[in-house]
């Protein structure tokens, strides 16, 4: 990864307010493609991650909005 292109990371990683679709696009400029495959399944480990634990946060409060409930 270029030093720019780390650069670029590691401030938007240190942003609270980053979104992973900033990260995603940042990742896209990296040009070793292991490299690019390797930060990439970390990212999407990461929303993955993310997403679960602040979904079933919220299902735990209001189990109505569990998105997979089938509807009655």
């Amino acid at each position: 990864m270029k030093r720019d292109t780390a650069t670029s990371m590691m401030a938007a990683l240190c942003n609270p307010e980053t979104s992973f679709s900033k990260l995603d696009d940042l990742s896209l400029q990296i040009e070793d493609e292991a490299e690019r495959v390797w930060v990439r399944r970390r990212l999407a480990e990461a929303m993955r991650a993310l997403g679960y634990e602040l979904v079933m946060h919220i299902v735990r409060q209001y189990p109505d909005l569990d998105p997979d409930k089938k509807p009655q």
